[in-house]
């Protein structure tokens, strides 16, 4: 894909993913919500994750589902249409860009029945540019509730409301998980980070966000390293005038370590590094098959496979 055909969701999702910290009463799932809810997702061309979102008992709506997203946004025109109280405005940092958002008071979220106690989220137009037709972004405040599997393979999410077999079934090695990031000495929370290796970038770990809302791996440094380049001019459409920098280097990272496996020849960007960022980068859900996050065990493992009833692994399904 090419860079001006991505670069619009980029920078929708950078700057949901590196909002600084703002904090609303903790939502706590309600005693109606099964343990397990199991949850049809649709994959849109850019791999970014559709769900059924319904808002205060309305709806469902499709919903992006974006785990590097810190809180979630409703779409202002929907915020309208179902009366939802705005409480205020905050003005939110990005990796490129900031600005001043509507907060609003949910009652309620529920996917699939897993259900959520309302508290703030966020109010925008931007979630229009997260891709056609949703009506939103499902963020971290909402899935750190449940342990999560995302199975792109089969186009399916599981959410568990406590910790439970999902988590104890699952094989695949545990790559210890960090909810909290650090942002000028703040913590930052509803995060999901994992750390990593670059070995031709050095040898010091890199944090890494699982983020399910971008489709590229991406570092906050200034450049990638011998064979790195400028890509054309990136437009980032309707946030042209938010934007305060374009400069992106581009290139391939030859091996990303994640515990004792590797990702090798990533195609990867590299935005200039600024105080807004609370990681060294971010790391596409997408390149996995299926990613179990579990918020109660405070581990990730990337393509985790499931016991079958008669003995031998299932790829999870």
């Amino acid at each position: 894909m090419p860079y001006s055909g991505r670069s619009k969701l980029l920078f929708t999702l950078v700057f949901c993913c590196a909002c600084a910290p703002i904090c609303a009463a903790d939502p706590d799932p309600t005693e109606s919500t099964p343990q397990i809810v199991t949850v049809k997702i649709k994959l849109d061309e850019r791999s970014m994750i559709i769900v059924p979102v319904s808002v205060n008992g309305a709806g469902p709506y499709d919903f992006a589902l974006d785990t590097g997203c810190t809180k979630t946004i409703v779409d202002r025109k929907l915020a309208a249409g179902l009366n939802l109280p705005q409480v205020g405005e905050k003005t939110v940092l990005g990796v490129l860009a900031s600005a001043k958002l509507s907060v609003v008071q949910v009652n309620a979220l529920s996917v699939g029945g897993a259900r959520v106690r309302g508290g703030e989220a966020f109010s925008a137009d931007h979630a229009a540019n997260v891709t056609a037709r949703v009506r939103g972004v499902l963020g971290e405040d909402f899935l750190r509730n449940f342990d999560v599997l995302i199975d792109y393979r089969h186009l399916v999410m599981r959410l568990e409301l406590a910790p439970g077999s999902m988590a104890e079934s699952a094989v695949g090695e545990h790559l210890p998980l960090r909810l909290a990031g650090t942002l000028n000495g703040s913590p930052t929370l509803n995060r999901v980070i994992i750390f990593g290796r670059i070995p031709e970038l050095g040898e010091e770990p890199v944090s890494l966000l699982l983020d399910s809302g971008t489709n590229q791996l991406t570092l906050f440094r200034d450049n990638l390293g011998p064979g790195s380049y400028q890509p054309d001019l990136v437009s980032f459409g309707s946030f042209s005038h938010w934007v305060t920098s374009t400069q992106v280097m581009a290139s391939t990272i030859l091996s990303l370590k994640l515990g004792h496996g590797s990702r090798m020849d990533l195609a990867a960007i590299a935005f200039p590094r600024r105080d807004a960022v609370d990681t060294d980068g971010l790391l596409p859900a997408c390149l996995f098959h299926s990613v179990l996050i579990s918020h109660f065990g405070r581990f990730v493992i990337l393509n985790p496979s499931f016991p079958k009833a008669g003995g031998g692994v299932l790829a999870a399904r």
